[in-house]
């Protein structure tokens, strides 16, 4: 199943006889230049082909369907990246107000305590950056977020995904690198992750180091070691 994109698909006159059943059409009023157009283009470019289709062939609906678990996570991970699946929750996960199409940033929280009865050193880093989300859950969509379910009734119901927190876990897109580290990471029992969300807009990068809980304090303000003359009697 291939994604399609923008470059495969392009706008021609038909005449009426020759539309063929289905066949997705745009409105005749709209010009090609025009943002109107890149709209109707828009509800096209994401989707699916869910059998082949040749040069020059009319798109048509029954020939092409929404990303979702039916059409399977693969074709939408770019070549070279990999999908990921970590655990979040309510704090971790920005309120579980991230959506498929999102970009965040990671961030790992680890403990480096010195060993037994040692006093908590937990440090966080932000060590991914501008990291798509490829799904929330078991839903996918790289296009508007939305999702099919039955309502009390029993029809069919599209429900914005923007409203749906129903998910522990969420699915980026990643290096293999990042993939180890990530693993590395979630296998420590005190360790934890959490995603900052961006502006979609916004792919600027920023250097950062770790930093503890310490130094949220004044410089000034001294440990328990360093009061009693840094343990020495």
């Amino acid at each position: 199943m291939d994604t399609i994109l923008d470059t495969m698909i392009e706008a021609r006159s038909v005449p009426k006889q020759f539309v063929e059943p289905a066949a997705i059409a745009f409105n005749t009023q709209v010009k090609e230049d025009s943002n109107d157009y890149a709209m109707e283009i828009k509800r096209v470019i994401g989707n699916v082909a869910i059998v082949p289709i040749k040069k020059g062939e009319q798109l048509s609906l029954n020939k092409i369907t929404e990303p979702s678990m039916r059409t399977g996570l693969s074709p939408q991970v770019t070549p070279g990246k990999r999908a990921m699946a970590i655990t979040v929750d309510e704090t971790s996960s920005v309120a579980k107000l991230i959506k498929p199409g999102d970009r965040v940033d990671v961030i790992a929280v680890m403990d480096f305590a010195a060993g037994a009865g040692s006093r908590d050193n937990k440090i966080a880093k932000t060590f991914m950056q501008d990291v798509v989300i490829l799904a929330v859950g078991r839903n996918i969509t790289n296009n508007i977020a939305r999702r099919v379910e039955n309502d009390p009734t029993g029809r069919a119901k599209v429900r914005s995904l923007t409203e749906y927190d129903g998910y522990s876990s969420v699915t980026l897109e990643v290096d293999p690198a990042q993939a180890q580290m990530l693993a590395a990471i979630s296998a420590g029992t005190s360790n934890k992750l959490v995603l900052t969300l961006r502006n979609n807009d916004d792919t600027d990068r920023t250097a950062l180091g770790g930093s503890r809980a310490v130094d949220a304090l004044n410089e000034n303000v001294r440990t328990p070691a360093q009061a009693n003359g840094g343990g020495r009697q």
